[in-house]
């Protein structure tokens, strides 16, 4: 599978406060790929996405766009220059513009791509229509056919879904996933929701503090993660023994298991319950989608082989 993105070395660290924002970084994305920086504010996710575009230079290390070297201590090409386009968190859209106009802002598209791309994002029929008479999935549709009618080798999204409501965002998800993967485009797509970076990418890699902690897929990430912190940042888990721990669904509630525990709290979720059961004074948390013991009820657990160890 052919490399579009190389990262080797990659080092960057501000001054003030003496804070690294990027420790030795080796990444690689590959073409048509959905590549996701996951990380809380302040681990580096987007001043990495600013060094990939060129808005921001590292202190040391080498970027490779397409096996073109566009950045080095000898070599630091301008943002123009690196075939790359970015959809920013606001979409960024000029407000006295309509559709094609914001479309072909900066761009010297033919009027056949403009129709090419208004029919591929579904926006034939709005050409004359401005930001402010859009929906929100019309918007993220306009910012992202700017972005890719230029046929960039990358796509940068930073942090797109973040500040709208649940059930636009679910929409908004689907279909920027269905317009990526249509355009067979590489994107590098940066959040700190772990449910965008679930539904949305290909591969995954945990960020935090400068650090790269972790690369994988959302399953191999979610059952395998190499750190405590890596668990805990992608959901829930209980402690069972001095090093190890368990996610709470892989704890079962069956007749003949082997741990006997009293229920102190059930919770009702809808499609699920979640139970917290003290055993030898020492609390669980249970995800269970069958049962739904009672408080003070004496309940038998077994433990499913997925024990993760620290």
């Amino acid at each position: 599978m052919k490399k579009i993105v190389d990262i080797r070395n990659l080092k960057k660290s501000f001054c003030k406060g003496n804070v690294c924002v990027a420790n030795n970084i080796n990444l690689s994305f590959n073409e048509g790929e959905i590549f996701t920086i996951l990380g809380t504010s302040g681990s580096g996710k987007t001043t990495f996405l600013r060094m990939l575009a060129g808005l921001e230079k590292p202190d040391e290390g080498e970027i490779f766009i397409d096996e073109q070297l566009v950045f080095s201590n000898n070599i630091n090409l301008e943002p123009r220059d690196r075939e790359v386009a970015i959809v920013f968190q606001n979409y960024a859209l000029l407000p006295h513009l309509d559709v094609s106009s914001n479309i072909l802002f900066g761009s010297n598209a033919s009027k056949k791509e403009l129709e090419d791309i208004l029919e591929k994002t579904k926006l034939k029929g709005h050409e004359t229509k401005y930001p402010h008479e859009l929906s929100g999935g019309q918007q993220q549709r306009v910012a992202l056919a700017r972005a890719i009618i230029n046929k960039p080798k990358i796509l940068l999204l930073d942090e797109p879904l973040s500040n709208i409501d649940t059930e636009l965002r679910n929409i908004l998800r689907t279909e920027l996933k269905e317009m990526i993967k249509s355009f067979n485009i590489t994107a590098l797509f940066i959040t700190h929701d772990k449910e965008d970076a679930f539904f949305l990418s290909d591969r995954i890699a945990i960020m935090f503090g400068g650090d790269v902690l972790q690369v994988g897929t959302s399953k191999e990430l979610y059952h395998n993660p190499s750190n405590l912190y890596c668990a805990n940042f992608l959901g829930k888990f209980t402690k069972i023994g001095d090093n190890s721990y368990i996610r709470p669904e892989n704890i079962k509630i069956c007749e003949n298991g082997n741990i006997k525990a009293i229920v102190k709290e059930n919770i009702f979720y809808g499609n699920f319950n979640e139970i917290i059961a003290e055993v030898n004074g020492q609390d669980l948390l249970i995800t269970s989608f069958d049962r739904s013991p009672n408080i003070g009820e004496t309940i038998n657990l077994s433990f499913e082989d997925k024990v993760l160890n620290f």
